[in-house]
């Protein structure tokens, strides 16, 4: 599942809205793209500078951008070229797949600007999801987009990151970090502003998972941080090995997590301290991979507060196991939700409460008291649906907010307040894709863009 993250306008001022995407669902679209690499030591860029400089992706003359799709209340602009300043074999286009989602990621700064990307697209709306233009068309498989303010954002996937300074009027293909002649690729990218931004590189998808966390677990990688917007990348020394998701809420104070357990930085990444390690599965239960701590996925709300959701591997009569945890301070952690099937099996004492759907969704933070959690039940009623359950009160309250419409699994969700978001994902039933959205927490849904 994804990670879409998301800091948003209580956090600070026109913060952008984030959501992560838990790993099982991103490994989807991963697995057999990248091959295993392993971390000994990270070397900045990757390659040779391309010597053309010309575009790397444009537009087809006279294209408007909508070939294949349909914006509800518009037509689409033409797609932006996509210069290239990356270097030969390291980000040279990323990664192509057509059963890749069509959208899988969406994020907002405040509640007028958002984008949303998938396989060989990226969309965006400047008048709150009315209507919907097409910026980017070409071949490159995108699973996150981040953006900092409503000019600076980046767009990133296998093989692929992509960065705007003018709100993705264009697209310029960056450097992915080079390792012993390997690129590598970077995930649960963060950005803190214009320059300065982290990453894990070189993360292992999960092999053959796919929603619900079945399969092998995703192997993880190491802490990145860039100062220039991407162009480059160095390591962060001290940060816990194996990372697999960062998040930081200010330039100096982040978290990152790793099977089971997430590590705090107040130092900017130069010391990290463990904060939290997730309740043990009992003696006997769960997987050997729970046993070891499940791999979680983070969204952080400023300073000291963060959002983590822990996924299970395994799956039982269509159940996955996942629960969540939530702080304010950094310094004590709460439980928010859980899976309850699966998880009273291997946590028995724990009796957290019933999270959205059988299987984990991705989760959008909306502030350091409130987050937005979707999930999937499978097909119950033939197609399955996609829950919604909303937590405030730092976690302490949670809200079902029923199923989201003309969705049946969610692949990405950017709320700003707990009453206004949007989420994407796949309508299995028409095998098509759509940003739907709402304005009185989940109560009713507007389909607002649908791929054709």
């Amino acid at each position: 599942m994804h990670t879409n993250r998301q800091v948003n306008a209580p956090v600070r001022n026109a913060g952008p809205a984030r959501s992560a995407k838990p790993a099982a669902l991103r490994a989807r679209t991963l697995s057999g793209v990248l091959a295993a690499l392993a971390i000994a030591g990270l070397a900045v860029g990757c390659g040779t500078a391309s010597s053309g400089g010309t575009a790397a992706w444009t537009a087809p003359a006279g294209s408007t951008g909508s070939a294949g799709l349909r914006a509800a209340g518009s037509a689409s602009a033409a797609p932006s070229a996509v210069t290239s300043a990356s270097a030969a074999g390291c980000a040279g286009g990323g990664a192509t797949g057509a059963s890749a989602p069509a959208l899988q990621a969406i994020q907002f700064v405040g509640q007028d600007h958002g984008w949303a990307a998938g396989a060989g697209r990226i969309v965006a709306t400047s008048d709150g999801g009315r209507t919907w233009s097409r910026q980017y068309s070409g071949p490159a498989v995108l699973d996150q987009v981040d953006f900092t303010d409503t000019a600076h954002g980046w767009a990133v996937g296998p093989g692929t990151v992509l960065r705007t300074t003018n709100g993705g009027t264009t697209w310029t293909a960056l450097r992915e970090p080079r390792l012993s002649g390997h690129c590598l690729t970077v995930s649960s990218v963060h950005f803190v502003s214009a320059g300065l931004g982290y990453a894990i590189a070189g993360a292992t998808p999960a092999g053959g998972a796919a929603v619900g966390g079945s399969g092998t677990p995703e192997a993880g990688g190491q802490v990145v941080r860039t100062t220039d917007g991407g162009v480059t990348w160095s390591p962060v020394s001290g940060a816990p090995a194996g990372a697999q998701a960062v998040c930081f809420g200010t330039a100096r104070d982040g978290y990152a997590g790793a099977d089971g357990r997430i590590w705090r930085t107040t130092d900017g990444g130069a010391t990290w301290t463990l904060s939290f390690t997730e309740p043990p599965a009992s003696a006997g239960q769960g997987s050997a991979s729970q046993s070891a701590g499940d791999a979680p996925e983070l969204g952080c709300a400023g300073s000291g507060a963060a959002w983590a959701l822990f996924l299970g591997t395994g799956a039982a009569m269509m159940h996955a196991p996942y629960l969540a945890y939530a702080t304010q301070d950094g310094s004590s952690w709460h439980g928010v939700l859980e899976e309850p099937m699966t998880e009273s099996a291997i946590r028995p004492g724990l009796h957290l409460p019933a999270g959205p759907g059988t299987e984990p969704g991705p989760f959008s933070v909306i502030s350091p008291d409130a987050a937005a959690f979707t999930g999937y039940t499978p097909p119950a009623n033939g197609w399955g649906a996609a829950p919604l359950d909303l937590a405030t009160d730092g976690g302490a309250t949670l809200t079902s907010a029923g199923n989201i419409a003309a969705i049946n699994e969610p692949l990405g969700t950017a709320f700003v307040t707990p009453a206004r978001g949007w989420v994407v994902g796949e309508n299995l039933k028409t095998q098509t894709f759509a940003i739907e959205a709402t304005a009185n927490a989940g109560h009713t849904w507007t389909t607002e863009y649908t791929t054709g």
